[in-house]
């Protein structure tokens, strides 16, 4: 499992920009707090996968964009070639969860796929401001729309889900010290 100076290596390696790497590691703070609340709460994760996840999964965003390919798809592939198949997995999902998720399940993918939905660029914000966002930047056309709807609902259900076996509400990520929390969970190489 790549730790997270490893995981910062990579991106720097594939050419990640600078803001995305930002709000990689942004996503990485809202996962790692997820993850500590639902193993306070019986949930077995791997608190290791999912900050790896976290942090990889725009790797090829850039690039993908670039020559007009799935990011999610191109970053699990990379992934799956550099020899992580488990973060390629999660990475593959960030965006779509697989169709065939069972209703209430909270894994290592669930969370990685939710804590990107909340952060806008470095800064964590309200799904619904995340989802509009997403709406006014990616959706060119109705075909784009409808896709986008369909996982912005899907994506208040997972929500619903986290929070409804968590104390308090989704508002709490609100209150994060991202800065304080990336010096942490996100440290740079010796």
């Amino acid at each position: 499992m790549p730790d997270p100076p490893t995981c910062l290596a990579i991106l720097a390696r594939h050419n990640t920009p600078d803001h995305v790497i930002r709000h990689s590691q942004a996503v990485c703070v809202v996962a790692a707090h997820l993850t500590h609340k639902l193993f306070s709460q019986g949930y077995p994760l791997n608190e290791d996968l999912i900050r790896a996840a976290a942090l990889l999964h725009d790797v090829t965003k850039a690039y993908s964009f670039k020559v007009r390919l799935d990011h999610a798809l191109t970053g699990a592939k990379l992934l799956k070639k550099l020899g992580y198949p488990e973060v390629g997995q999660i990475v593959g999902q960030h965006v779509r969860l697989s169709r065939s998720r069972p209703k209430g399940r909270i894994s290592e993918v669930e969370i990685v796929n939710y804590a990107d939905k909340r952060v806008v660029d470095d800064r964590i914000t309200t799904l619904r401001e995340r989802l509009l966002y997403i709406r006014s930047r990616y959706g060119r056309n109705p075909e784009a729309l409808a896709r986008i709807d369909k996982f912005s609902s899907l994506a208040f259900q997972l929500e619903e889900e986290i929070f409804a076996v968590l104390p308090g509400g989704p508002e709490q990520l609100l209150q994060m010290d991202v800065e304080k929390e990336i010096i942490i969970l996100c440290p740079t190489a010796e």
